[in-house]
């Protein structure tokens, strides 16, 4: 498989403008917490996450930290991906992406992203390239195009409330050894209420006095996801962190009970 940071931290607090609660947590996360990946995309706030992870950039220093960014379907053709892309190396404040995805299909042609994604990494503008929100279907038709098979990651969604990917998606990822990574890996406010009604998860945090959000990180990475999340607290930072040394091993019969795996194909879920 790609090898990945084992976390990252997303931008999607920084929609509406820098937030410095929220930047000098991020930067916590990146000093403190030993956090190096950077998700962000050029759709969060037309550009001003990207002006964010900039900011985070010139202060942490480019060398400690692992940039993601995302570029929309509609820049994805040969018109428009590079005028894209050199707008978000611009926002960014650095010469290379570390790792550059496709944020959705919807109407790209897989091939003529492919090859424009393999002419910015002949350029030296990213290092590697993958995708969002594919399905096992559209997994399928990239591997079908030139370069297709050099994709190294695809970003989903995924969290105990939505395992949908288990049935065919993650065999498939592993099968093609290419990582996945998971976005709103601590979802929504309604979705910590719903796991806060099931016997089994709060007796688990109750066990290793954890938060759930610390459960929800060492669940990703117990079923091999690189998990992304985010908070605009230095504290609540903290306690998130906690997930990423958890094992949760012992406690995986209680989370399937809690939270079932699916038995047959369940639709890509996109947010």
């Amino acid at each position: 498989m790609f090898n990945l940071p084992k976390a990252g931290f997303g931008t999607t607090q920084f929609w509406y403008g820098t937030d410095r609660e929220a930047f000098l947590t991020m930067l916590a996360a990146v000093r403190e917490g030993g956090i190096r990946m950077i998700d962000t995309a050029e759709m969060y706030g037309d550009g001003r996450c990207e002006e964010a992870v900039g900011e985070l950039i010139r202060t942490a220093g480019r060398d400690s930290l692992y940039i993601v960014d995302k570029i929309l379907p509609e820049h994805a053709n040969a018109r428009d991906f590079f005028p894209s892309l050199d707008r978000s190396l611009s926002l960014l404040g650095t010469d290379c992406i570390d790792l550059y995805l496709l944020h959705w299909r919807e109407d790209a042609d897989l091939a003529e992203m492919s090859s424009l994604m393999e002419d910015a990494k002949a350029a030296g503008k990213i290092r590697e390239w993958g995708v969002s929100n594919f399905d096992t279907h559209d997994m399928e038709d990239l591997m079908q195009v030139r370069y297709g098979d050099r994709c190294r990651v695809n970003q989903i969604f995924y969290n105990p409330l939505h395992r949908g990917i288990e049935y065919d998606l993650m065999p498939y990822m592993k099968e093609k050894n290419i990582s996945l990574m998971s976005y709103s890996s601590l979802d929504t406010r309604t979705a910590r209420r719903a796991l806060l009604e099931k016997e089994e998860i709060v007796q688990i945090l109750k066990e290793e006095n954890v938060t759930l959000e610390a459960l929800m990180l060492a669940f990703n990475l117990h079923h091999g996801v690189c998990p992304l999340f985010q908070t605009k607290s230095v504290s609540h930072l903290r306690d998130n962190l906690k997930g990423l040394d958890l094992d949760i091993g012992r406690h995986v019969q209680a989370i399937d009970r809690a939270c079932p795996p699916p038995s047959s194909k369940v639709p890509m879920e996109k947010r």
